[in-house]
């Protein structure tokens, strides 16, 4: 059994910074899904 060689810490920083990236995007649009909800609300 061939054990996976630990990431560098280098490559960790990478993975996370992708991750961070993606998680932004996802709350940017649900912060735009709450300000579209509020919006509609406010006019009703």
């Amino acid at each position: 059994m061939v054990r996976k060689r630990k990431p560098t810490f280098e490559e960790l920083i990478q993975m996370n910074r992708k991750q961070i990236v993606e998680d932004k995007k996802q709350m940017s649009k649900i912060e735009e899904k709450i300000e579209k909800r509020m919006n509609d609300s406010l006019n009703r």
